[in-house]
C-alpha cells in the first residue's frame, strides 16, 4: 500500500471558495470596462480609477470577499 506524505501546506479557511488572483483581476477588468462604456454612453463624469474601484467592489461583493 502506498503512503501519501503530508506536504505540510495549510490552507486558510474558505480559501477554496475564493477565486484565484488572475481570475479575480480578469473579472474586475471586464467589469471596469463595462462601467467605462456605460459611463461614456450616458455622459457621466468619472475616470478609469473610479471605474476600477467600483468594479472591484462589485466583484468582491459577488464573491463575498
Amino acid at each position: 500500500m502506498a503512503v501519501k506524505k503530508d506536504s505540510g501546506k495549510t490552507t486558510a479557511p474558505g480559501a477554496a471558495d475564493r477565486p484565484d488572483l488572475e481570475k479575480f483581476l480578469g473579472e474586475v477588468q471586464k467589469r471596469a470596462f463595462e462601467i467605462y462604456q456605460d459611463r461614456m454612453k450616458s455622459g457621466k463624469p468619472g475616470d478609469g480609477l473610479s471605474d476600477w474601484l467600483q468594479a472591484e467592489t462589485e466583484i468582491r461583493k459577488a464573491h463575498k470577499l
